[in-house]
């Protein structure tokens, strides 16, 4: 999963990418980081989508942006449209999974 640091990435990564999911997290924030570790590993099986995270600790700008005011936070984009957002841990397998269906 890629880290996104700048705006310019970020409006690449949402005008590149087809299916791409992007998690807001701190490396502080256990509950975050597992959010993020298991999109990674779920989202893994997905060849065609894009995955990548912000800092909001390093880039609080970024999650100023898109409104993220509370971590972790999940928002998916399809052909370059937000269709999905949650703000919130997704822990099992299956949570993560309904996510990325939304956004294939």
């Amino acid at each position: 999963m890629d880290k996104i640091t700048s705006r310019a990435q970020l409006t690449t990564a949402i005008q590149s990418h087809h299916s791409f999911i992007l998690i807001f997290s701190a490396i502080w924030s256990g509950i975050s980081e597992s959010t993020r570790r298991n999109f990674e590993r779920v989202g893994a099986k997905y060849p065609t989508l894009y995955q990548a995270w912000i800092s909001t600790d390093d880039n609080p700008e970024l999650a100023g942006d898109l409104n993220v005011s509370s971590i972790p936070a999940e928002i998916g984009f399809k052909g370059g449209v937000e269709v999905v957002r949650y703000i919130g841990p997704k822990i099992s397998d299956a949570e993560v999974e309904e996510f990325i269906r939304e956004v294939l």
